[in-house]
């Protein structure tokens, strides 16, 4: 693969993704054969084994919202902001919002960079974050900022691609990774840039136990980590300590 660019500056990341929106659940599903909806399904379902009683939480890259909705299917009780640097992406969201007859005070949206949020410090019981922490510039930053808008163990779940450990499922999924998926992708949204970064952000990004390390780093004790699907994907959830530092 020739070389890809994985500058991630806000601006950059909001135009690739306002660009790649109109065609962006389609290719997701596509794409994973449908387990990008049953990854979220897991992470959710994982959190709230954890979190029972949180009531606000916090969709940090909320893209289309699709982990929100699993989230607000899964507790009737939950309300959901959502943030998103890419504007499009956030109009589909509320398009989806509003087939699903879910109201604006149980899934809101914001347009924000997620490192520097608008909201006042301990505002929610949970943040998660589904394929979006990977595109932050500033990943000690991201903790940081996540950690502010917590409240005293709050729960936080970072969903992720990472790559299989056993070599020849690793090679066959590169090839599908690396050389098939970019070529569909930039076929179907007309935008090879962005299905070229896809697999070049993955492989250049930390491994779970290195998110783990990190997280402990600011502040966070880890709950569990999950890989899933032959560990093409996890998830991570931990716990705020808010004393920790």
């Amino acid at each position: 693969m020739s070389q890809v660019s994985l500058e991630k500056s806000p601006h950059r990341m909001g135009s690739m993704f306002n660009r790649i929106a109109r065609t962006y659940d389609l290719l997701n599903h596509a794409l994973s054969l449908g387990l990008d909806l049953w990854w979220r399904r897991q992470a959710v379902h994982a959190l709230w084994r954890l979190a029972p009683h949180a009531q606000r939480v916090l969709d940090v890259a909320t893209g289309t919202g699709d982990l929100a909705f699993a989230a607000l299917r899964r507790r009737p009780h939950v309300t959901v902001i959502g943030v998103d640097v890419a504007c499009n992406m956030l109009r589909l969201a509320a398009t989806k919002r509003r087939a699903a007859s879910v109201s604006t005070t149980r899934y809101g949206l914001v347009a924000a960079d997620a490192l520097k949020m608008p909201f006042p410090d301990e505002s929610f019981d949970a943040l998660m974050i589904a394929y979006g922490i990977r595109n932050l510039p500033d990943m000690p930053g991201a903790f940081r900022e996540f950690r502010r808008v917590l409240r005293p163990k709050g729960y936080l779940l970072i969903l992720e691609f990472t790559l299989p450990r056993h070599p020849l499922l690793k090679k066959a999924y590169l090839l599908y990774f690396e050389k098939i998926l970019p070529r569909l992708g930039g076929w179907v949204s007309r935008d090879r840039e962005a299905y070229r970064y896809l697999p070049a952000s993955v492989g250049a990004f930390i491994s779970p136990e290195t998110m783990s390390r990190l997280g402990a780093a600011h502040g966070f004790t880890t709950c569990c980590i999950k890989p899933l699907t032959a560990g093409i994907t996890y998830y991570w959830i931990g716990r705020c300590a808010k004393d920790a530092l």
